[in-house]
């Protein structure tokens, strides 16, 4: 049977769904932000009818207004993503090296995180350029296959990087004699490399699955059964086993902290009573400070976020594997659901400077301390802080005697 032309159905983007046509690949992930963009024209499929052959024209235009709003919106969000995103991860960076945090393992992660994020903001430039008809730079042969290896990379690194350190603050929490031995900085420097390592190997083979067209870039369809089977095993590896096992560590971590505070309130509280009766004090509950708590807290927002980002880009692409949508299937309504699918896992990669911002204290203080403007009112609030109350800021009482002397 001869093949058909397939239709891009998630907006080409990194990880996007495709509806292919034959049923031995049906999903497949690009990395073009965006479908070409006519916001004045309806594209074809949408004129839908019924079982007796009626046009629906009230769907047929909701479906195609959805369409088109949900295109346009991703064509003005991507550069400000890209924008904003990589500043916040550079910054993030920056201060991760320059600031005390430097000696924190969690550090170590969170910065490898921002790089790969940044990697990937970046690549979301040529394919948009592409779609907005601006550069032609994306579908040329070589570069259409980097920018796509380069998605799937930082896609799968950024995965287990987050499944990294949520692994580590599961034993600070729950294990935290063993985790000062074995969360180190040098060990999670190990972690890292290794997990580059992987995720270069991992995707190789997208090098050969792609290749460019005269407007676009996408699969070579001599190899659409290898890409079927590796976007199976990239769906497992890159979605599938670090949700999961994030998911199930957050809930660990989660209980843990209850339980924690649980017996620091009831110890509190016995050791006011036993202030009161004259009793013995009571043995104090093993657990880590509460500061470290507080980054516990900030991962946790973090790994929930991306679980949280990710879950309906994949959740579409499983419905267009099981379902074999075909070209027909992937416009108007599934395409604009497909493009809001799109927004949140782009989005993934551009927010975790304000969520480490938002919820992260020792990264607010470290934030201020590297801005000329906080840093000179730090140290004036800590300079008068260091004065007595018998001192003001001209100088102490014996320097002032001295002086009319």
């Amino acid at each position: 049977m001869a093949r058909r032309p397939y239709k891009k159905a998630l907006a080409k983007g990194a990880h996007a769904v495709l509806g292919g046509q034959a049923p031995e690949w049906a999903v497949f992930k690009m990395t073009a932000p965006t479908p070409d963009i006519n916001i004045t024209t309806v594209g074809p499929g949408l004129n839908l009818t019924n079982s007796n052959g009626t046009t629906k024209s009230d769907i047929c235009l909701f479906e195609s207004v959805s369409e088109q709003i949900a295109n346009g919106l991703n064509v003005y969000y991507i550069p400000i993503l890209v924008l904003l995103g990589a500043i916040g991860n550079l910054l993030s960076v920056y201060v991760f090296y320059k600031t005390k945090l430097r000696l924190q393992s969690t550090s170590q992660y969170l910065s490898a995180l921002a790089i790969s994020d940044t990697l990937f903001l970046l690549q979301l430039i040529p394919p948009w350029l592409n779609a907005v008809h601006f550069s032609d730079l994306f579908h040329r042969q070589g570069f259409c296959q980097i920018f796509v290896y380069i998605s799937y990379v930082t896609c799968t690194f950024s995965a287990w990087i987050v499944v990294a350190f949520t692994i580590e603050r599961f034993m600070a929490v729950l294990h935290p004699l063993q985790c000062n031995v074995i969360c180190t900085v040098r060990r999670s420097r190990y972690v890292i490399t290794a997990n580059a390592l992987f995720s270069l190997l991992l995707n190789i083979p997208v090098l050969r699955f792609v290749t460019p067209t005269p407007t676009d870039c996408n699969i070579d369809f001599e190899y659409l059964a290898h890409a079927a089977r590796f976007n199976i095993v990239d769906t497992v590896a890159s979605f599938t086993v670090p949700l999961a096992v994030i998911f199930v560590l957050n809930v660990r971590i989660v209980v843990g902290i209850y339980r924690i505070e649980r017996e620091r309130r009831e110890y509190t509280r016995a050791e006011h009573l036993a202030a009161f009766t004259n009793q013995i004090q009571p043995q104090r509950p093993l657990g880590y400070p509460r500061s470290q708590t507080r980054v516990t807290k900030m991962l946790l927002i973090v790994s929930s976020v991306y679980v949280g980002l990710n879950v309906p880009a994949y959740t579409m692409r499983v419905i267009a594997y099981a379902f074999n949508l075909n070209q027909r299937e992937s416009t108007g309504s599934w395409a604009a659901l497909q493009q809001i699918a799109l927004i949140f896992f782009n989005t993934n990669f551009g927010i975790n400077f304000t969520l480490y911002c938002l919820s992260g204290q020792n990264f607010r203080r470290a934030v201020k301390n590297i801005l000329p403007r906080f840093r000179k009112r730090t140290r004036r609030a800590i300079t008068l802080r260091e004065l007595s109350p018998n001192q003001a800021p001209g100088g102490s009482a014996t320097s002032k005697s001295k002086l009319h002397a």
